[in-house]
């Protein structure tokens, strides 16, 4: 998969691993896991996905993460279910991506290779204060950067790796809904 496919928002999957990144939490990591960290369940294989819970509208969302098979199956299960849904794979691009296609909600890995989500997150609400905000993270490392960010005035909401495509669609959703849309289908 190129990575100018990659920048215009491809809608194929890569293959797993693609990155080498294999630190996700297990059962041990997890009791080191702070309390605004939510943990889900791992996503399904691809052609398991259900059809899930249909959002109305096309609502902009920015998925980064450099795992290209997570960003590519998130951006998947987003555009089935009728959001606009654009990928980054490095916190730098999303900050240009952002700058030509405004987001109404960033879906950001804690941890890529250059600036961090929770940095990311940061620029994200201090330019474009209306932009959701949802970080997810696999690694045991982010309490650290979280304790830092609120030293800083800062507070995010985590989830953990793997999530499950569902418990992603229905935070999405009641970020994006207003009191009196009605959130599915």
């Amino acid at each position: 998969m190129s990575e100018k496919r990659a920048e215009t928002g491809n809608d194929g999957l890569g293959g797993p691993g693609q990155n080498g990144d294999t630190s996700l939490l297990d059962s041990d990591a997890s009791e080191s896991v702070p309390s605004n960290v939510v943990q889900g369940s791992a996503m399904p294989e691809w052609g398991s996905v259900p059809e899930l819970m249909g959002v109305k509208g096309r609502r902009r969302i920015l998925i980064v993460d450099d795992e290209l098979a997570i960003a590519d199956t998130l951006q998947l299960i987003f555009q089935m279910q009728r959001y606009d849904a654009r990928v980054a794979y490095t916190a730098e691009r999303a900050v240009e991506l952002i700058a030509e296609w405004q987001p109404e909600l960033a879906i950001l890995d804690v941890i890529l290779p250059e600036m961090n989500g929770i940095d990311l997150a940061i620029v994200i609400k201090a330019n474009h204060p209306t932009c959701h905000v949802i970080l997810f993270s696999g690694h045991t490392n982010t309490a650290m950067l979280l304790e830092e960010a609120v030293s800083k005035g800062h507070s995010f909401e985590v989830l953990a790796k793997p999530v499950m495509p569902d418990l992603m669609l229905e935070r999405a959703s009641e970020l994006l809904c207003s009191p009196d849309d009605p959130a599915y289908d």
